[in-house]
C-alpha cells in the first residue's frame, strides 16, 4: 500500500516539477483519443470510396485527397505525437523540418517531370 502512495506522490511531484519548469506533458483524455481515431477511420474511408466515383477529374480527385490527408496528418500529429499539447519551441523544432522537407520533395518532382497525372481507367 505504502508502495502505491509513494508511486501516485512520485507522479504527482512529476507533474508539478514539469509545469513549474514550463514541461509539456498534457494529454487528451481516452475518450478524445477514440474520437480522434473514429474521425481518422471516416475520412479514410471517404478517401477510398473518392477512388470509386467514375467521373471525378483528375484535379478534383487529387486536390480532394490530399486536403483529406493534411487533415489526417494534423490530427496524428496533434493528438497521438501530443504536438497539440508541447510548447511552441518543439511545434517549430517539427514543422520547420517538415517544410524543409515538402520544398526538397516538390523540387525533385518538378526535376524529374513527376506532375503529370496517370489517367486512370474509366
Amino acid at each position: 500500500m505504502a508502495e502505491s502512495h509513494s508511486a501516485v506522490d512520485q507522479h504527482q511531484h512529476g507533474q508539478a516539477a514539469a509545469a513549474h519548469h514550463g514541461g509539456g506533458g498534457g494529454h487528451a483524455s481516452t475518450k478524445t483519443y477514440v474520437q480522434v481515431a473514429v474521425v481518422l477511420a471516416l475520412i479514410t474511408a471517404v478517401e477510398v470510396a473518392t477512388l470509386y466515383i467514375p467521373g471525378i477529374p483528375n484535379s478534383l480527385l487529387v486536390t480532394s485527397l490530399l486536403g483529406m490527408s493534411v487533415v489526417k496528418f494534423v490530427l496524428v500529429v496533434g493528438f497521438f505525437m501530443h504536438l497539440r499539447y508541447d510548447h511552441n519551441i518543439m511545434r517549430s523544432l517539427f514543422i520547420g523540418p517538415l517544410i524543409i522537407a515538402i520544398c526538397i520533395i516538390l523540387a525533385l518532382m518538378a526535376l524529374f517531370s513527376a506532375f503529370v497525372l496517370l489517367p486512370r481507367p474509366h
